[in-house]
C-alpha cells in the first residue's frame, strides 16, 4: 500500500519547538529546525520526563482529545469504537464539549476541568498554544501511561501528534487505518506496532503487550531521539 501524499498536512508547529529544545539540548544550531521535519525529532529530556510518570497500567482504554464538527469525519469511528468497548476502567473526555455533550457512559468525563491546561486549547502557531508542557497537562499524560490502549485517530489531518506521545507514554496505539500511523513517506517506512480497531471484533487477548511496546520504544529511539 503506497502512503498518502499529505503536501502542506505534514507540518505541525509543535515539531519545531521540539525539534528546537533537542537540537539545543545537544548544543546545536537551531537554525535549521523545521515545523516539517521527515522524522519527528525530540527531546531526551521531554522524553525521559514522560518515563518518570508511573506506568502501571490501571485503564484499558482512553481518549483524551478534540471531537467537533472540523474532526468529526476523521473520528466518528471511535463514537462507535468507546461505545462498544470502553468500560468503568476506561478514560474517555471530549475538549471540545461546548455544553451540549450527551454521556457515552460512566468513564466519560467530559466537562471535568482534568483533560488539558488553558494554554493547549489556545488556537495559533505560537510555543504556548502548540507544545504540551508535561507538568502542565499531568492528567492528560498520566492517563494516557497507564492505559493499555491508546486510541490515536487523526487530526486535522490523516495523522495525529497523539499517536507520538502514545508511543512515549508506551500504550498500544488503535488507529482505523495504517494512514493514521505516518506522516510523512520516511515515517512510513518505520515498522510500528498498532491495532486496527475493527480488529476488536475478536477480542484483545491475543495481542502481546510486551513486545509491542519494546519495538515501538526501541523504534521511537531510533528515528526519534538524537544520539
Amino acid at each position: 500500500m503506497e502512503p498518502l501524499q499529505l503536501g502542506w498536512c505534514q507540518g505541525y508547529m509543535a515539531f519545531k519547538y521540539h525539534m528546537e529544545d533537542a537540537y539545543a539540548e545537544k548544543n546545536m544550531s537551531t537554525e535549521k529546525c523545521s515545523y516539517c521535519p521527515p522524522y519527528a525529532i525530540f527531546s531526551r529530556k521531554y522524553y525521559e520526563e514522560l518515563n518518570s510518570i508511573d506506568h502501571t497500567k490501571k485503564y484499558d482504554f482512553c481518549f483524551i482529545g478534540a471531537i467537533d464538527k472540523e474532526r468529526y469525519k476523521l473520528r466518528k469511528w471511535i463514537i462507535w469504537f468507546v461505545q462498544r468497548y470502553f468500560t468503568s476502567e476506561s478514560i474517555f473526555i471530549n475538549t471540545s464539549n461546548n455544553g451540549d455533550w450527551e454521556s457515552l457512559g460512566e468513564y466519560d468525563l467530559t466537562g471535568s476541568d482534568l483533560a488539558l491546561s488553558n494554554t493547549n486549547l489556545l488556537i495559533g502557531d505560537s510555543r504556548e498554544a502548540q507544545f504540551r508542557v508535561i507538568k502542565e497537562n499531568m492528567f492528560y499524560f498520566k492517563t494516557m501511561c497507564q492505559s493499555r490502549f491508546i486510541l490515536c485517530p487523526a487530526g486535522d489531518s490523516e495523522w495525529s501528534f497523539r499517536f507520538y506521545e502514545t508511543l512515549m507514554c508506551k500504550g498500544i496505539p488503535v488507529v482505523s487505518s495504517w494512514h493514521e500511523t505516518y506522516r510523512t513517506k520516511e515515517e512510513s517506512e518505520i515498522d510500528y506496532q498498532y491495532v486496527l480497531a475493527d480488529s476488536f471484533n475478536s477480542g484483545s487477548n491475543h495481542i502481546d503487550d510486551a513486545y509491542i511496546i519494546h519495538k515501538n520504544t526501541e523504534l521511537f529511539e531510533k528515528y526519534h531521539l538524537l544520539t
